[in-house]
């Protein structure tokens, strides 16, 4: 993403801290430029923490090897109450944290990406016009409208203004039927570095059941209405299927869920206990 040359970018922090632990948090706060990176070069893997919003899955995940996560603000527990302390625990776990508002309140998006978070994902964004207020509020002036505090954290940076407009990470989903005639209106927004694709609202919006290859046949037309310059997205149950996705330009890619692996993790093991207990019995 290239930010727009403007004076205000350029604003030195009078405050700004130079020693380790300005580095360390600088690095924690920045780490939205890695993912760009990381889908621009193909393929960046991340899941959704939905069911168990814990640090300790956080630091799991990490473990596993995933580069990315989005908490899931939309269809969990999650609130402005645990947020922080799960976007602190994401930092700490060296994972880039989007995270993904709910409704059509766009102030939201600058209190969460105030409160560290590297990025945002905005589901059902149907228009141009929506992509366009969602970019205004994560993007600063010249690019967008997003308010700034100068909050002691970001005393670790020299340029704040500058480095984190160019460290935010902004995600629209697709998912609805209006935006299929309008995804290529919704990438040509400027400031947007990923259209992302929801497969089960999308399927539900086209009265299709989830997982049809009907669904997965519109997701491919949406790849040829997007611009080089614009990441494409999309969620995956079968990680199996990566490879294919990322063959088609969908190098952003949200691999199933806390829960779902989970549960498929605790039936894999049972599963395995049941078995030897028999091979033994």
């Amino acid at each position: 993403m290239n930010q727009k040359t403007d004076p205000a970018n350029r604003w030195k922090n009078p405050l700004f801290v130079e020693n380790e632990g300005a580095r360390r948090i600088s690095e924690s706060l920045l780490r939205g430029e890695k993912l760009r990176e990381k889908a621009a070069a193909g393929w960046a893997l991340g899941t959704f923490l939905i069911e168990l919003p814990t640090s300790s899955t956080l630091a799991a995940l990490s473990l596993a090897g995933f580069d990315f996560v989005v908490l899931d603000m939309e269809h969990s527990s999650i609130d402005f109450s645990t947020l922080e302390t799960l976007i602190v625990a994401g930092h700490a776990a060296g994972l880039t944290t989007l995270v993904r508002t709910w409704g059509e309140d766009t102030g939201l998006i600058g209190k969460v990406l105030d409160m560290g978070a590297h990025g945002i994902m905005a589901p059902h964004v149907d228009t141009a016009e929506r992509a366009a207020e969602v970019v205004s509020q994560a993007r600063f002036a010249p690019g967008g409208n997003r308010g700034f505090s100068p909050l002691a954290k970001f005393d670790a940076l020299s340029e704040p203004l500058r480095e984190m407009g160019r460290s935010s990470y902004v995600v629209v989903q697709i998912e609805g039927r209006d935006a299929l005639d309008r995804v290529g209106e919704i990438a040509a927004v400027p400031g947007i570095d990923t259209v992302f694709v929801g497969p089960y609202d999308l399927a539900l919006s086209l009265s299709l059941p989830p997982g049809g290859t009907e669904v997965y046949a519109a997701a491919e037309r949406i790849a040829r209405s997007i611009p080089e310059n614009v990441c494409l997205g999309i969620y995956i149950d079968d990680p199996e299927t990566c490879a294919s996705w990322a063959a088609r330009r969908f190098s952003l890619q949200c691999v199933s869920f806390d829960g779902r692996m989970f549960a498929n993790g605790a039936r894999a093991v049972a599963d395995m206990a049941r078995l030897g207990m028999k091979e033994t019995g």
